[in-house]
């Protein structure tokens, strides 16, 4: 990729304070734009709902007890006694590290939202960095660029999901592995070796954080990699002379990254043994018109969307093609301007330039994932790539696409920008506009009030005495049902049961997660023969002090024997 100081640059010397003005100035929007409805609502609403966000929070109570030096890394008190139970779910362990910090002066909810915000941050700046400095495209180009990662309309949509604000750290690991190639290529291998280390440890820190997103990066990285063999001709044994002289430095990533992905593979790996991992999901995979599927909320698009869905008869099939994770789609200018920056590239033959191999790696790692009815490549990916089978939702692709597709659009219109800036400024600024307002979103994605959260958790009284472990019938009296029938029966005692575990730091049987274990029988609690599957799982793992939750009964709190 081309890495001249021309396109948006500003680099007279009166520019600067100007220039770190506006890097300010968009770092502000981007967390006023995003976070919005937490700040209008004085930081009551969370994102997410009372079901996957307890769930994360209670992850992040578990490290904060780690750190805390009152629990074990592997092991989060719900699923008891089942061993390393953090390898049924991402292991938030970034998210752990921020939260932490910010549990000390606040509630668990408000610390979620300030960890969200402190993610944003960081990606922010990752984005900034890259282009500013890796790339030297300018401050104005790398302004652009990081609001545009920070606001986007997919990563909006999703926020409900913190694994996904992990791409922050994508960025940081470009710049990492970036200078390391440079710093190889200029013969100045210590250097390399250092920044080779530091991508590797990016990778295992992710791992452990959030396993979409990190092995998203691995995927497009081997697919980068082939494609820039195919444009240089490198495809044959010949092409591995090109490797001569760098195996010291490629010993020691290999070393690093074994050392580093330990973690992940001593928790992870058991738990795909013994869960099978998840099936080929078609309904996963993305369908073409999920390309551009903003979801009916976007402030520009969403009338498209909306119609398109109107002629599905807006009802479960609608729902099933253009609804939840399928909303992960770009903006239709940003979209069009990264196709006319691609199909170039992509057509020229006899190009061997990194920048046509990075355009030909989106296209290629991206049309693997499409989905034309029942037919898909993904079969491929899903059989033949190692850890394939540890994902579900195959539409996130789209959200790890969303930095290579701005960095792609950067490198081949920023020029032009450039030029149409010192020419026709209104017009450019219009441009500018256009590409912000676009990837605005009005869906209400913040929809668990701290205030409510807390006044039904907290008033519970602590397992009395004797209590070793504990299992929930209810903890609510009088909730409305969650979403649906079914899901009702399963989330709303689990969760909370898992929330409350961490907070009292006494293990629960209860849970939900990613996979559950596979003796795992805790819905429905209303079912007659709850009590019974109770006891029988007690009896089986030999559990001795297990009290029952019910604060519809009084005593709340009933020892089981």
């Amino acid at each position: 990729m081309e890495t001249t100081n021309e396109g948006l640059a500003m680099s007279s010397p009166g520019a600067r304070p100007f220039e770190w003005l506006l890097v300010l100035g968009a770092w502000l929007l981007a967390l006023l734009i995003f976070n919005r409805l937490p700040i209008m609502s004085g930081f009551d609403l969370g994102f997410g709902d009372r079901g996957d966000s307890i769930i994360a929070i209670s992850i992040l109570e578990h490290w904060r007890n780690v750190f805390m030096g009152v629990g074990q890394w592997n092991l989060p008190l719900y699923f008891h006694p089942h061993p390393d139970t953090l390898g049924y779910n991402d292991g938030y362990l970034l998210h752990g590290l921020i939260y932490s910090a910010w549990r000390l002066g606040f509630d668990p909810f408000r610390a979620d939202t300030l960890t969200g915000a402190t993610l944003e941050t960081i990606g922010f700046a990752g984005a900034f960095v890259l282009a500013s400095r890796t790339l030297r495209w300018g401050v104005a180009t790398a302004t652009l660029l990081a609001l545009l990662f920070s606001i986007s309309n997919n990563m909006y949509v999703g926020a409900g999901h913190i694994q996904i604000r992990s791409l922050a750290l994508l960025p940081w690991l470009a710049i990492a592995a970036i200078g390391a190639w440079r710093s190889e290529m200029a013969g100045d291998v210590w250097r390399a070796r250092r920044r080779a280390i530091a991508a590797v440890a990016i990778i295992g820190l992710w791992l452990v954080t959030s396993f979409y997103f990190v092995w998203f990066a691995l995927y497009f990285s081997l697919v980068l990699l082939l494609c820039w063999a195919g444009v240089t001709r490198r495809m044959n044994l010949r092409g591995l002379a090109v490797l001569n002289g760098h195996w010291g430095t490629i010993a020691v990533t290999a070393a690093a990254f074994a050392l580093a992905i330990l973690p992940f593979l001593a928790v992870y790996v058991p738990k795909l043994a013994e869960t099978g991992g998840y099936g080929y999901k078609l309904s996963y995979l993305i369908h073409p018109t999920d390309l551009i599927n903003v979801g009916p909320g976007n402030l520009l698009w969403g009338w498209l969307i909306a119609g398109l869905r109107f002629l599905f008869g807006n009802g479960q099939l609608a729902e099933a093609v253009f609804g939840n994770e399928h909303q992960s789609g770009f903006p239709l200018f940003l979209f069009a301007l990264a196709c006319t920056a691609a199909w170039p590239l992509v057509r020229r033959r006899g190009d061997a330039s990194f920048l046509r191999a990075f355009a030909l790696a989106i296209v290629i790692s991206w049309a693997f994932t499409l989905r034309f009815g029942p037919v898909s490549l993904w079969g491929l990916v899903y059989w033949l790539v190692p850890g394939a089978r540890g994902l579900r939702v195959v539409l996130r692709y789209q959200l790890f696409l969303l930095l290579p597709l701005l960095l792609l659009v950067a490198a081949v219109h920023r020029t032009r920008l450039a030029a149409l800036l010192g020419n026709h400024r209104a017009l450019a600024l219009g441009i500018v506009a256009l590409l912000v307002i676009e990837q605005i979103n009005f869906a209400p994605t913040a929809r668990m009030s701290r205030r409510e959260q807390l006044a039904a958790l907290e008033p519970i009284p602590t397992p009395p005495p004797g209590c070793k472990s504990f299992v929930v019938t209810a903890t609510r009296v009088g909730e409305p049902m969650f979403r649906d029938a079914r899901l009702d029966a399963l989330y709303p005692h689990n969760v909370d049961a898992m929330y409350l575990a961490q907070r009292w730091r006494v293990p629960t049987v209860n849970g939900m997660s990613s996979f559950n274990p596979p003796d795992w029988d805790f819905a429905d609690p209303e079912a007659p023969d709850y009590p019974a599957r109770i006891t029988a799982y007690a009896g089986k793992h030999g559990l001795a002090g297990l009290c029952r939750l019910d604060v519809r009964a009084t005593p709340v709190w009933t020892r089981l024997r």
